[in-house]
């Protein structure tokens, strides 16, 4: 019945092998017009199978391309010409100019916004290129970057009758019903579907919201843009109602896509650039396109990648709150202590536990200001969000050159000793870990944050900040070049000055007290622990974005352990496993003795000053031990009473 209703309408009106070139009058063409409209108002359906679809889609395409040729033919140039749910515009600039000249290349539909619900094009006008909100459609064609009139026809459609994809759904609205209620509806049945099909992978279902726009330009040039403003029908909302969260994390939402039709698959598919304002997504969707075909706003609701569920939420709060507190205690231990902090190895941990403990708080406070359904105080693409985006950009890469810097300061004092002596090394490491990631950040957000304009209207492609956080967007360009790529240099780096520091420690071959060795050697490995445990965590969150729902909640949980927990283990690497500094705070405490060793005091004041002299560039241990000899010998020859003997403390850390 379908391919006779569409067949009959193509023999009868608009046959496409006829070459009569003879002006269609505007009441011929308005009938034809009529004939199409009842068509598509009919809410033809076909058959789910692969054959039939196929088949439907090249009939209705030849109806779409006749309705063009229908448009060319008419004698009425750059005048809409109408139906209820069809119309058409044939534009000859050579004619006179469609557009005023303050905005050239520009053809803008309006239609009155009391009806635009009932989609009836026989009010249809057309308009400037400011955008009102009575208009449904505006056209920009450019060459290049400056905008053009160019030669071209538009057909207008209100269904999607003409275009069948059986993947496409009807929008079940009452009359009185609210563009709200009806997305919030959408977003249930979708969850109630995900639910009874758990397992079956992402659903998705997707519904045409906006008049139907075919474009064909006559020989567009080279460098030709199309840019078209496209009124929805249905207000999705911002993130309080197109966004949905359930309890186990598992996140469904509604948004817009600019599409185009493909005759041949018998499918819409995404195509263009689609730019709106997804804090106000009622003031349009700019589709920013390089090609001419059917075009349409789709509105999708689908399942996205799941964010936190409540469990995982509250763990995250739990171990950044612990790891944040830990931080405190550790710069604590480290800053009360004169002696301990007046080390440069101790200067530098300082520095990166400070960077560190501010990123991680501001990560913390993040949903005190800031949540999924930009309900917070701190609104989502704001430039409030944006400037918190970039201090948490730049305070974790601000963490990551403070371990670059630790490299190279146990390069320097191991492996270039007698040539490691720094003027005012402080001041150039500071200037060097805060001053070099600077300008990452802001390279990120004014290189990839876009503005685009059609006609009036100006919506901001936000390339640098993620849609549902202030931070960078997940796999995007500058994630990968401003964030990851930054992360595993410094690791690539650090692996380069720990393996030459490590090579140093095998060949060397000391003779006597290693204990030097074996404090740097502790002192490498807790900087590569503390280095790997900073990188993994970020590179795991890649991971995240893999397709498998599964996969991707088991690596929100290894990416929340090991981001959660790096303040506890500086402490752990830092504090615990730094012998000089854990026995200083357990022995002054009372946790721990010092230590007592029996030595001679030689009752020849001149023999004693000459051994002190003797020894004095020496270590104790070497000290107490040859001095424990001598007064063996010395017994074993004499036959004499020991020399008198005192106990003196030895403190192991202060060579």
């Amino acid at each position: 019945w379908y391919q006779r209703r569409v067949r009959g309408i193509s023999a009868d009106a608009m046959n496409e092998d006829e070459a009569d070139e003879t002006p269609i009058e505007r009441k011929v063409a308005e009938s034809i017009l009529n004939s199409v409209s009842n068509l598509v108002q009919s809410n033809l359906r076909i058959a789910n199978d692969e054959e039939t679809r196929r088949s439907a889609s090249k009939i209705s395409n030849r109806i779409v391309n006749q309705i063009v040729n229908v448009a060319k033919k008419t004698s009425s140039k750059n005048e809409i010409i109408k139906s209820s749910n069809v119309a058409v515009l044939d534009v000859k600039k050579s004619l006179g100019p469609t557009t005023t000249p303050e905005s050239p290349g520009t053809i803008a539909f309006t239609l009155p916004r009391q009806g635009q619900s009932k989609k009836n094009l026989q009010n249809c006008e057309m308009g400037s290129g400011d955008i009102t909100d009575d208009t449904i459609l505006l056209i920009e064609t450019k060459k290049g970057t400056e905008k053009e009139d160019m030669n071209m026809t538009v057909v207008l459609i209100t269904d999607p009758t003409l275009m069948p994809d059986t993947q496409i759904s009807a929008v079940k609205k009452e009359v009185a019903e609210a563009d709200k209620e009806t997305v919030t509806k959408i977003l249930k049945d979708l969850e109630k579907s995900r639910e009874s099909n758990a397992g079956s992978g992402k659903l998705k279902k997707t519904f045409v919201t906006s008049f139907i726009t075919e474009v064909k330009m006559e020989t567009p040039p080279a460098d030709f843009r199309l840019n078209l403003f496209m009124k929805p029908s249905i207000d999705i909302g911002d993130y309080s109602t197109s966004l949905r969260t359930g309890s186990d994390g598992k996140r469904v939402q509604v948004s817009y896509e600019c599409a185009r039709y493909d005759p041949a698959a018998a499918r819409w598919k995404k195509s263009c650039q689609t730019v709106y304002n997804t804090a106000k997504p009622s003031e349009g969707v700019l589709c920013l396109c390089s090609h001419n075909t059917s075009f349409a706003v789709l509105m999708f609701a689908q399942e996205i990648d799941p964010g936190y569920g409540e469990g995982q939420t509250y763990l995250t709060y739990v171990l950044l709150g612990s790891s944040v507190l830990i931080l405190l205690l550790t710069l604590g231990l480290l800053l009360s202590n004169k002696e301990l902090r007046s080390t440069r190895p101790v200067k530098i941990n300082i520095c990166l536990s400070i960077a560190l403990l501010l990123a991680s708080s501001m990560f913390l406070l993040q949903d005190s200001f800031i949540n999924a359904q930009d309900t917070g105080v701190i609104k989502l693409k704001s430039t409030g969000c944006a400037i918190y985006g970039m201090i948490q950009h730049y305070l974790w890469l601000t963490v990551f050159v403070w371990m670059v810097i630790e490299g190279v300061q146990m390069y320097l004092s191991l492996v270039q000793v007698f040539d490691s002596h720094i003027s005012k090394y402080m001041l150039k490491f500071n200037l060097a870990a805060w001053g070099i990631p600077l300008p990452l950040p802001f390279i990120g957000y004014f290189v990839f944050t876009k503005n685009h304009t059609v006609g009036s209207v100006t919506a901001t492609d936000h390339g640098y900040l993620a849609d549902t956080m202030c931070f960078i967007r997940p796999e995007s360009i500058p994630f990968y070049t401003l964030f990851l790529t930054p992360i595993l240099l410094v690791i690539l780096i650090n692996l380069v000055f720990f393996g030459l520091v490590a090579k140093v420690i095998k060949d060397s071959n000391p003779t006597g007290n290693i204990s030097g060795h074996e404090k740097l050697l502790r002192q490498l490995k807790a900087a590569a622990g503390v280095m790997t445990l900073l990188g993994t965590g970020w590179i795991f969150g890649i991971f995240m974005y893999l397709p498998n729902p599964d996969f991707q909640i088991g690596m929100q949980y290894v990416f929340i352990l090991l981001n959660s927990t790096q303040g506890i283990f500086v402490f752990l690497f830092y504090i615990v496993l730094k012998e000089e500094i854990r026995t200083h705070w357990l022995t002054k405490l009372g946790l721990k003795k010092t230590k007592t060793t029996a030595a001679v005091v030689s009752t020849n004041p001149a023999a004693a000053s000459g051994s002190a002299a003797a020894t004095a560039s020496r270590s104790a241990n070497e000290v107490i031990q040859e001095t424990a000899i001598r007064l063996e010998e010395t017994s074993q020859v004499n036959s004499q009473p020991a020399e008198e003997i005192q106990e003196f403390t030895v403190e192991e850390d202060r060579i």
